[in-house]
């Protein structure tokens, strides 16, 4: 009888450490990087006169704020939301990008922060 309870408690804890083990070498692999720094790279005016939808004045990408259902927008202005950039169309409060007919919003596909998505 001792026998048998000494090794269900030896393989729960066995178990159990492997368990462990198991989870924090997915998660170690999952959230892996890579120790070089990224490398920001400014477009070439070559090739991209006009900018990039997106882009500030230095090059880099800037993705616009979380849609906010109390705050008002004005033509023009961007907001992210559902994994997508939009532009409001014209004055909007509370209509939610994508959802409302007439839409107020329209989906930015060329936004820098969307490219290889």
């Amino acid at each position: 009888m001792l026998m048998t309870s000494t090794f269900r408690s030896a393989h729960r804890t066995l178990a159990l450490s492997l368990l462990v083990l198991c989870i924090t070498a997915f998660g170690s692999a999952a959230n892996a990087q890579s120790n070089e720094p990224s490398q920001v790279k400014p477009p070439d005016p070559a090739t991209n006169s006009t900018g990039t939808v997106g882009e500030n004045k230095a090059g880099l990408c800037e993705r616009p704020e979380q849609w906010l259902w109390a705050e008002t927008y004005q033509e023009g202005e961007m907001a992210f939301h559902g994994s997508k950039v939009w532009k409001a169309i014209e004055k909007t409060s509370g209509d939610m990008p994508g959802m409302n007919e007439p839409s107020r919003w329209e989906l930015v596909d060329d936004h820098c922060s969307m490219v290889g998505q």
